[in-house]
């Protein structure tokens, strides 16, 4: 079982992005389960971003994209929070270490 601390260690040193990320990137922390919460801003006219906290209480912000795509992406981001909360993910994640290579 992974501690808190572990889990905000694994956050700040694999979460690479912080601003401005992809579409893809949010859609895949919410996936590895962590993230929490999730809500879109406008941008201008006819395009927003999604923010998106994590289970350590960071934000992470999106690109401004058209609203169609956020709004497909934040239906993907949900349904992979949904599934994290149901499964208590964050209480499972880990890092594998690899076996050094010789």
């Amino acid at each position: 079982m992974t501690s808190n601390n572990q889990i905000y260690d694994i956050i700040e040193q694999y979460v690479t992005c912080r601003n401005d990320c992809t579409l893809r990137f949010m859609e895949a922390l919410a996936l590895n389960g962590l993230a929490v919460r999730a809500e879109t801003e406008d941008c201008g006219r006819r395009h927003k971003r999604i923010i998106l906290e994590l289970i350590d209480g960071t934000r992470i912000t999106s690109e401004c994209r058209f609203d169609e795509e956020v709004n497909q992406s934040l239906r993907i981001i949900n349904i992979y929070i949904g599934f994290a909360r149901k499964n208590r993910a964050w209480e499972k994640l880990g890092i594998i270490e690899g076996k050094p290579e010789e």
